[in-house]
């Protein structure tokens, strides 16, 4: 308050003086004289007030402008459950990706990290086993996350549950229904090197 009050008793002074130096009563060229330092006292207090007052509020406006999208930043719906991940509470995690999946069906992330949890946290190949069929099932996926659900599927089978049968199964699944792409390629691949492993072994 006291800053607004010295800012104004400020400017009535400069514009006192320069009022005074233009319209004031006396000789012209005695008038003339005064009014160059009038001027140049104006002209200091308007620097002065541009710099303190109005540059920082257009740099402000510029970096905001830049910087900022203007968008409200929405709350990340997995922080949650990472932060309780964190605190080692897997329970408390899944349950929070569970409810990410009801919001959010097309996101595989949630479920991706609750088979993780099952499998190395939990150490129950079985449960993630389910997560990954539930996953699967649960609607009809993109290429991609689809192959991904099948080829981490095959995996648990077989290093987890030593079921190559299982394995070859969805190996072979998967390079019928996605022919030409390099998740078939990839299926074709694993199912050479499970060949040559049994060859090697018999």
């Amino acid at each position: 308050m006291t800053k607004k009050i010295l800012h104004v008793i400020v400017f009535l002074a400069v514009a006192a003086i320069v009022s005074s130096a233009f319209l004031g009563e006396g000789d012209d060229d005695v008038k003339a004289m005064g009014q160059l330092p009038a001027l140049m006292l104006a002209a200091v207090y308007l620097g002065v007030m541009f710099v303190t007052y109005i540059l920082p509020a257009l740099t402000d406006r510029a970096t905001t402008a830049v910087l900022d999208s203007g968008e409200i930043v929405e709350k990340d719906p997995l922080h949650d459950a990472r932060a309780a991940y964190a605190r080692g509470d897997y329970e408390e995690a899944m349950e929070v990706y569970r409810s990410v999946t009801s919001d959010d069906p097309y996101n595989r992330l949630p479920w991706v990290e609750i088979a993780k949890i099952q499998h190395d946290n939990l150490e129950d190949p079985d449960a993630s086993i389910e997560t990954l069929r539930e996953a699967l099932e649960s609607h009809e996926w993109p290429v991609n996350d689809a192959a991904y659900f099948m080829g981490r599927l095959s995996e648990i089978y077989l290093e987890d549950k030593n079921d190559q049968e299982a394995c070859i199964t969805i190996l072979n699944q998967m390079i019928e229904l996605f022919p030409e792409t390099r998740h078939s390629a990839n299926a074709t691949h694993k199912l050479n090197e499970i060949m040559r492993a049994n060859e090697a072994q018999a």
